[in-house]
């Protein structure tokens, strides 16, 4: 994985920190557009090819606000399981558009719809592909950042939840994240994710998720501030 650590300016040392789990594909920028509270720093994680994280030092932190889009939940899922020290400090939890398990027929992405992405990830059909993702003008920032990953880059981290999907148990409920999230927004437009997908597993989870009816796959632009996604 990688990370960016945004610390705030000029404040002190925070002792709040906002933990967040990038979707697929993406870098910092997804969330750049949101504002930081006063006394919270922000680390954002993405690139999910591997667990390995280079050591950080999160001991100044007494309290955790948890929040992950997308294939974000499920690397979440995984962190939070191997980190059980950091859990005890999570004081909410928000998935955006996401749920643990990042392909399956029921509670994620289908998985013919899988194949298909990968099978047209192509350097030649990349254009097209940044395209489509970043098709809508609200999503225009976020086409420099996601043309500037590597095909083969992105391509393997897809693999990676792929492969995870096909060789582990997904039953319903996910019992090492149950009690974790406390809030979860799922997009009635989502074309990623089918909506009953993740209306199923949440339910599965005891959480009733929050429906944004104008919402699509990439709900972060309907918030401008972190707070507002655990408020």
């Amino acid at each position: 994985m990688q990370y960016r650590h945004f610390r705030q300016e000029g404040c002190g040392e925070a002792r709040s920190l906002i933990l967040h789990f990038n979707g697929w594909a993406m870098t910092p920028e997804a969330v750049q557009h949101l504002r930081l509270p006063l006394g919270y720093d922000l680390l954002v994680l993405w690139d999910y090819r591997t667990d390995v994280l280079d050591p950080l030092e999160l001991g100044q932190y007494e309290e955790v606000r948890l929040t992950a889009w997308s294939m974000g939940v499920w690397a979440a899922d995984r962190f939070m399981q191997a980190h059980p020290e950091l859990r005890q400090r999570v004081r909410s939890a928000t998935a955006v558009a996401g749920t643990g398990y990042p392909v399956d027929d029921h509670l994620g992405m289908p998985l013919e719809h899988c194949e298909q992405t990968l099978a047209e990830l192509t350097e030649e059909n990349r254009p097209r592909f940044n395209r489509r993702t970043c098709g809508g003008k609200s999503l225009r920032h976020l086409f420099k950042a996601l043309a500037a990953r590597p095909t083969d880059e992105i391509r393997a981290e897809m693999l990676r939840a792929y492969h995870d999907s096909l060789m582990t148990p997904q039953p319903s409920p996910k019992s090492e994240a149950l009690g974790l999230w406390t809030r979860a927004y799922v997009g009635a437009r989502d074309r990623i994710l089918p909506l009953e997908n993740q209306l199923r597993y949440w339910h599965g989870q005891g959480l009733e998720p929050i429906l944004l009816p104008e919402g699509e796959h990439y709900l972060l632009n309907l918030f401008t501030d972190w707070q507002e996604l655990w408020d």
